[in-house]
């Protein structure tokens, strides 16, 4: 998996191979590794939380496996991607329960405005992590001179 997520970043945008020779395009690809890491992160912690709410209010077993499976994609790649960052698994452990009690905080609160807020990003990001990469490239392009 790792792998593919290598080849979808640099098969995108072939000139991040000579990121060493270019110092922008070195800080944009690392711009998108933090960022698509940290969108997995978000998808995750999601999924979870969608998950588990959707199991406590009796809602089908295809959704909620079709939730947990993406909650397992979301995991790998924002795994994948931190130890390929240099992230230790302590930390990204960490990181990951963390980000999933702030989810079933904002979730308790009002889980309509969390589903919105990233519903359709992660269903897109699971999905098509092209779109997601690139993104995040044009905005690295615009703000790292």
């Amino acid at each position: 998996m790792r792998k593919l997520l290598i080849i979808i970043i640099f098969s995108i945008f072939p000139n991040l191979l000579l990121a060493d020779d270019k110092a922008k395009e070195a800080k944009i690809a690392k711009y998108i590794m933090e960022n698509i890491q940290k969108d997995y992160l978000d998808c995750y912690s999601f999924y979870k939380v969608a998950a588990e709410s959707f199991k406590k209010a009796g809602k089908e077993k295809n959704l909620i496996d079709s939730l947990e499976k993406s909650a397992d994609a979301s995991l790998k790649y924002n795994y994948d991607l931190g130890e390929i960052m240099g992230f230790k698994a302590e930390v990204m452990a960490e990181m990951t329960r963390e980000k999933v009690d702030k989810f079933v905080e904002l979730a308790n609160k009002d889980f309509s405005s969390l589903a919105k807020k990233y519903g359709l990003t992660c269903k897109n990001l699971v999905e098509n992590p092209k779109e997601r990469t690139s993104y995040w490239e044009k905005k690295g392009s615009k703000i790292i001179k």
